[in-house]
């Protein structure tokens, strides 16, 4: 679905958009993770607090290891809404919020897009984009619009926002997190957001099911280009043995990260005969879109995602051949 890209907005355009709607529809990129989910959820409840009608919209649904935000158990597959203001969020290009972008063409046609994210690789598709990849997380750049709206946030919208910027930057360990990520988490705090357990839930527990498919992903995890690039992957098969989902290895290209050697890390998961969605973690040896970029992905510097199509047995050797040119293109700058 081809839209017009508009120009980057500044944080009172959007804080004004938000109080010009009526009806809001915050949307979450596919396979949504923390940051996504909690600036939908956010997104939610600053239009609730405006007088907003709104709805949460997510293709894949939210994970149960969310459970603990509000809203979330109301959750739709697609929008409900009359078209007005459509938020979406931490997406760098529309087709990332999945199968809904072709089958609700039309609602987004009609819809104000809003495009609210931080990745470098962002193609400012809605008709106000605020985009900036210097920060840490999406829910980092929604705190800068809570600000400029005069909403004191209470602890759901405090929450919703730390688990974003606590997952996105990685418990703070990202090179992305600054002094601003820093900052705006101690205001979440202050503010009722409970920082012990969303650490806890969103990357310290893993269930014995969770644990299990792990077990399978590493018993295969293989090396290539003198163990500088680790790569592992996820079929269908270990799903139905270990009775997880997709969402149940996230978490695990980071865990890949942590191999000493490596400054590429893999994790490729088999989504269809001839689609594989490939992770990438890297060192600062290596920009991760430019791994990524000659599958039509993208991402950060350090981290970057694309779908591959191919049957993952094919997508295997051709992710890791481009991150070898990376890695030399690398050594020869």
């Amino acid at each position: 679905m081809a839209v017009a890209a508009g120009s980057q907005a500044d944080v009172a355009e959007v804080a004004q958009a938000l109080r010009d709607a009526r009806r809001i529809t915050a949307v979450c990129h596919e396979n949504p993770d923390a940051d996504t989910i909690g600036a939908a959820v956010a997104i939610c409840l600053i239009g609730e607090r405006l007088g907003a009608e709104t709805e949460l919209v997510s293709a894949d649904g939210i994970p149960p290891v969310f459970d603990f935000l509000p809203r979330v158990d109301g959750v739709r597959r697609r929008p409900g809404l009359e078209p007005d203001l459509a938020v979406v969020c931490d997406a760098a290009t529309l087709e990332r919020v999945g199968r809904i972008a072709r089958d609700e063409a039309d609602w987004f046609a009609r819809a104000r897009l809003l495009n609210i994210d931080h990745h470098v690789s962002s193609n400012r598709f809605g008709q106000l984009n605020l985009v900036d990849p210097r920060a840490a997380a999406t829910c980092e750049v929604l705190v800068r619009v809570v600000e400029a709206l005069g909403i004191e946030p209470d602890a759901e919208l405090a929450t919703a926002l730390l688990t974003g910027i606590v997952r996105d930057s990685h418990g703070f360990s990202d090179p992305a997190t600054s002094g601003d990520s820093l900052r705006a988490a101690a205001r979440l705090v202050d503010a009722g957001a409970p920082l012990a357990l969303i650490h806890r839930r969103i990357l310290s527990e893993l269930p014995f099911a969770t644990m299990a498919l792990w077990g399978k992903m590493l018993a295969g995890v293989g090396q290539a280009a003198d163990g500088r690039i680790v790569h592992a992957t996820l079929t269908q098969a270990m799903l139905d043995e270990t009775g997880t989902q997709q969402h149940d290895a996230d978490g695990l290209a980071e865990f890949l990260a942590k191999a000493k050697e490596a400054d590429v890390t893999l994790l490729l998961r088999e989504l269809g005969p001839a689609e594989t969605r490939v992770s990438v973690r890297t060192s600062e040896a290596v920009d991760a879109t430019r791994i990524t970029a000659p599958f039509g992905g993208g991402g950060h510097a350090r981290r970057a995602g694309a779908t591959v199509t191919a049957h993952l047995d094919a997508a295997v050797p051709l992710v890791v051949d481009a991150s070898r040119e990376a890695l030399d293109d690398g050594a020869s700058t």
